[in-house]
């Protein structure tokens, strides 16, 4: 998903990325419970009836599932922003708030797309002084197009600014 928040002067503002997530946090914990639910009962007729192996297998199936989502959640609950200023761009990378930051000065820093990349999706990335590093990776085709988009129009009114007033 991507979040755009630009100012007035047209070349300043910040960009939000983040990955495109299905379902959130609570609404997957609500379909687990009801899994969990039915899985029980199924389970607990199946004792009922002689079948106590199913009980721990069961068990099994459920801390399997929990665990998957779990992971699933810790590895694409994240985002990056894109912060441009008139001197420089800060990209923030982290779950809840930013657990990397790097800085790039405005004026040195390209913005580089590969056309190409990974099953088509264009590859985004920035360099500066011979740091390069790739922005939006987990970025769907069509939000690495607005995302783009979104550059082009940044980068455009930045270096068409009259500067000497």
């Amino acid at each position: 998903m991507v979040t755009v928040s630009i100012q007035e002067n047209g070349y300043n503002g910040h960009i939000l990325l983040e990955p495109n997530l299905s379902l959130s946090w609570k609404t997957n914990t609500r379909i687990f419970f009801v899994i969990c639910l039915i899985t029980l009962l199924i389970a607990i007729h199946f004792y009922r009836i002689g079948g106590w192996l199913v009980l721990p297998f069961s068990g099994l199936e459920l801390l399997l599932i929990c665990i998957s989502v779990y992971l699933f959640f810790q590895r694409n609950n994240h985002c990056e922003v894109i912060t441009f200023t008139d001197d420089k761009v800060v990209i923030e990378k982290g779950k809840n708030s930013p657990e990397k930051s790097w800085e790039y000065p405005r004026h040195w820093s390209k913005i580089y797309i590969k056309e190409h990349g990974l099953y088509d999706i264009p590859k985004v990335s920035i360099k500066s002084h011979g740091n390069e590093m790739e922005i939006g990776s987990f970025l769907g085709y069509k939000e690495k197009l607005l995302f783009i988009k979104t550059l082009k129009k940044l980068t455009t009114e930045f270096q068409s600014y009259d500067w000497e007033k």
